[in-house]
């Protein structure tokens, strides 16, 4: 699904990334989790092509990338849910997850886009229930479920997940890590970044460890939550074993 070769991205002369490579097969969820100013945010945001690829080969399905603008990577098949899930808070909950639709349903096509809402809304059921509302009312939990509801409207073949649980409570952390999971079983790919590194490692298949930009560890979830510096780094001292 997803092959990223050597690559180097970073802001005007400060480079970030420094010859990552990763992969994500068909059907996986795939975490990466290190530290603040690790590179996390800046690796997703690099295959979106919202901060270019300086070196390195990022590829989709077979094909490069790294070169595309955002909307054809969108139309290519991979959406991102970004960091502080970025709403439009003025408009409604059907205005935001219409919008994530467009580069597929252009011109009148008012069936097709209510179909599409509808499968969004039997997958939050409280969205359906604030389809008027403005985004900028909606709780944190909610917005982060509208901002996963407008990736999907893309119909994305890969689904890239930026710090998904940021500012919830706890208990709203539990339910959009359901939410993941369940888009899994739906089919989907998702490549998850989080610094909730234990909740991201027991939903994810495989993780990878970044550290200043350079992947340092690799692994099954089960490999990395019994690793002993990821527990002392990302898990606490309190986490012993993965069946805690």
């Amino acid at each position: 699904m997803l092959k990223i070769r050597n690559l180097n991205a970073g802001y005007g002369k400060l480079r970030v990334l420094k010859g990552v490579s990763l992969h994500v097969a068909p059907g996986e969820i795939v975490t990466i989790i290190g530290g603040n100013g690790s590179g996390k945010s800046t690796l997703l945001r690099t295959v979106a092509g919202i901060v270019r690829a300086q070196e390195g080969e990022i590829m989709l399905g077979g094909r490069d990338i790294s070169a595309d603008e955002p909307e054809t990577i969108v139309s290519a098949g991979c959406s991102l849910v970004p960091e502080g899930r970025l709403i439009f808070n003025t408009m409604t909950v059907r205005e935001n997850l219409s919008l994530g639709a467009y580069p597929r349903l252009r011109g009148d096509r008012k069936t097709d886009l209510q179909a599409e809402l509808e499968v969004i809304f039997a997958m939050f059921p409280r969205l359906r229930e604030r389809e008027y509302q403005l985004g900028g009312t909606l709780s944190g939990g909610e917005q982060q479920m509208l901002a996963i509801g407008r990736a999907l409207m893309a119909r994305p073949r890969l689904i890239m997940l930026d710090e998904p649980s940021m500012g919830l409570a706890p208990i709203i952390v539990k339910n959009i890590f359901e939410e993941i999971r369940k888009l899994r079983g739906a089919g989907n790919t998702i490549l998850l970044v989080e610094q909730n590194a234990r909740a991201a490692l027991r939903i994810a298949d495989r993780g990878y460890v970044i550290e200043t930009g350079q992947m340092v560890l690799e692994g099954t979830s089960e490999e990395l939550l019994n690793n002993n510096d990821v527990q002392r780094a990302y898990l606490g001292k309190e986490y012993r074993s993965i069946g805690e």
